[in-house]
């Protein structure tokens, strides 16, 4: 059984690997885990007219059945929403369009991973 300590270490892990990732992609990180009053974004994004609001998911590969976007229920959605409105309503951002994304990450064993991004998952 992982512990808080691992499932956090693997967490940092995967964001920082869809950092480098969007920002090959040509995207501009605005903010990592910005905290608002109710919560944390992993990551804060820019892409075309785009505020892109980025949630990441990591896991290891010990149930390759399992995809990392099995735990983004309909509630978890509602609550980034959430979030993303009230990241924009503090910092005043009305000109640019929100968009919500999820990283999935696995890594395998052998330290490789595999990572899936889905643009406007919700």
């Amino acid at each position: 059984m992982p512990t808080n300590k691992n499932r956090l270490q693997l967490g940092r892990k995967g964001e920082e690997i869809a950092v480098s990732y969007l920002e090959k992609k040509g995207y501009r990180i605005q903010a990592c885990n910005e905290r608002v009053k109710q919560g944390e974004i992993d990551i804060i994004a820019e892409k075309d007219e785009y505020l892109v609001f980025v949630e990441v998911k990591s896991r290891k590969e010990s149930n390759p059945a399992v995809s990392p976007f099995i735990s983004m229920t309909r509630a978890k959605c509602n609550r980034i929403r959430y979030l993303g409105k009230a990241y924009l309503e503090r910092n005043k951002i009305r000109t640019m369009q929100p968009r919500f994304d999820v990283i999935g990450i696995v890594f395998q064993n052998d330290g490789q991973f595999s990572l899936e991004h889905v643009e406007n998952a919700f």
